[in-house]
């Protein structure tokens, strides 16, 4: 792997569209958004996924000591506690401010929107919001439908 990990690396193509792409990129996103090493960023990432943790709702069903310690399996015991709440905070806000990621994104009308929409978000900062935003492709914004349409 290289030093600079990419979506690609996490088996991610977030150029898809795809809600389950743009969702695990943005987990991906927010462990890499903190001073830790990738590669550890990027096993806890895989740790996460293979404890289900496959859509903001599961955040809401773990308690904040197993979650804990799901981080630290994963190798991410420097800032498990901060990481911890942080995910424990954002997964389900985001879910019902957004209802996706793939919304969050799709109703965002450009790059600057989407960032300033991450960073809204408690724990979110610049680095993360870009981490996340450069891997968006341009094609995916402004591209939500109205309210009351199904997709």
């Amino acid at each position: 792997m290289s030093d600079n990990l990419t979506p690609a690396d996490l088996d991610i193509d977030p150029s898809t569209g795809s809600p389950v792409q743009l969702y695990r990129w943005l987990l991906a996103s927010l462990l890499f958004g903190r001073r830790i090493q990738q590669e550890i960023a990027a096993q806890t990432y895989r740790t996460l996924i293979d404890h289900s943790f496959t859509s903001p709702a599961r955040f809401s069903e773990v308690g904040r000591e197993q979650f804990r310690r799901i981080l630290d399996e994963g190798g991410y015991a420097r800032f498990d506690y901060i990481m911890t709440d942080e995910l424990r905070d954002v997964m389900p806000r985001l879910a019902e401010e957004y209802g996706s990621v793939h919304h969050l994104v799709a109703s965002s009308s450009d790059r600057d929107e989407l960032i300033d929409r991450l960073t809204a978000f408690k724990g979110i900062g610049p680095v993360t919001a870009r981490i996340f935003a450069d891997a968006m492709p341009s094609h995916l914004y402004g591209t939500a439908q109205p309210s009351g349409v199904s997709s």
